[in-house]
């Protein structure tokens, strides 16, 4: 089996830059959250009733079972039909390893990869299966984010000088865009080329599950965090949402691992009203049961999968 391609030195700075980041993170976490003693987070946490870990959890696997989507949407895209225990062992393994650990061209990516190509996928299909699942990503971001800010404009709680009607234009604008890229998608068949590699953009169809299948697992995402929210200060779900949906984009962009501390930092921030010890011990159980839990699982999957692979090329030397 070929070898996955090397990390490049960006890459590794980009992984370097994110524990700086990580740092800094921490140090804005522990000013957001003020007096809050860690006393306070761990009775918060032993006082979240045991039905809502379970509704958690449930939103959880529902979340990471929507996840899948994103890898059957782009391998048929690229003309593949693969078994659904092969998408799903690709799916689990490598959105658990970038969920935890960041930077998901060097973790998810190389998982794809191992995976994938004894299945018979092309190297370069395989860059392009990372590409249509981030792409799918971000169209659920975009459009749970500009829904909410549309129906619901109550973002501007800690930004005074923001008036509703200016997020409800922003909403407005990030609908449009997501309307028309589904447009163009629909109208607009357009193949690229990069170097000898040919591309076409998923068509109207396949856009709209991108939207659909994105938006579903957003809401599930951050359904599993709404949950374990007490139950004073805090918005609406769609709000919320929406304030899930900045502190993703804002934890990716950060190349934090995993985003974490600008992740729980944005989602203080944007729910001043919100009890801070309460807001923190359900970012603590979000993280323990939406992260860390499944990317041991992950673990599993990977390891469950090389042990496989070994088998294989075992059998494969005595026949």
């Amino acid at each position: 089996m070929p070898k996955p391609p090397r990390s490049t030195l960006g890459q590794w700075i980009g992984a370097g830059l994110g524990l700086v980041v990580l740092g800094l993170a921490i140090w804005g976490l522990r000013m957001i959250a003020g007096k809050v003693t860690m006393a306070e987070v761990i009775t918060d946490i032993h006082d979240t009733p045991t039905h809502w870990l379970i509704l958690a959890a449930l939103s959880t696997a529902a979340s990471y079972v929507v996840l899948v989507g994103y890898d059957w949407l782009a391998t048929r895209h690229l003309g593949y039909r693969l078994s659904w225990r092969t998408l799903a062992a690709a799916s689990f393994a490598s959105f658990t390893m970038s969920h935890t650990l960041g930077v998901t061209v060097l973790t998810g990516g190389t998982v794809r990869y191992r995976i994938y190509t004894r299945v018979g996928v092309k190297p370069g299909d395989i860059a392009m299966i990372i590409l249509l699942c981030g792409w799918t990503f971000w169209l659920g971001i975009v459009a749970v984010a500009g829904l909410g800010l549309v129906i619901s404009p109550d973002l501007a709680t800690p930004f005074k000088e923001l008036a509703p009607s200016a997020e409800r234009w922003a909403g407005a604008i990030l609908l449009a865009g997501t309307l028309s890229y589904l447009a163009l998608a629909t109208l607009w068949r357009r193949e690229f080329r990069v170097w000898n590699y040919r591309f076409f953009i998923p068509d109207g169809r396949e856009t709209l599950w991108q939207i659909v299948i994105g938006t579903i697992d957003l809401a599930f995402a951050g359904g599993a965090l709404y949950l374990l929210l007490p139950d004073v200060g805090v918005p609406g779900l769609l709000t919320f949402l929406t304030i899930y949906a900045v502190a993703m984009v804002t934890g990716a962009l950060s190349h934090s691992p995993g985003g974490l501390g600008v992740f729980e930092g944005v989602v203080l921030l944007l729910m001043p009203d919100a009890p801070k010890a309460g807001v923190l011990a359900a970012l603590v159980m979000f993280r323990l049961i939406y992260t860390y839990i499944p990317f041991l699982l992950g673990l599993v999957v990977i390891a469950f999968q090389e042990w496989n692979a070994m088998q294989r090329r075992r059998r494969e030397r005595t026949e």
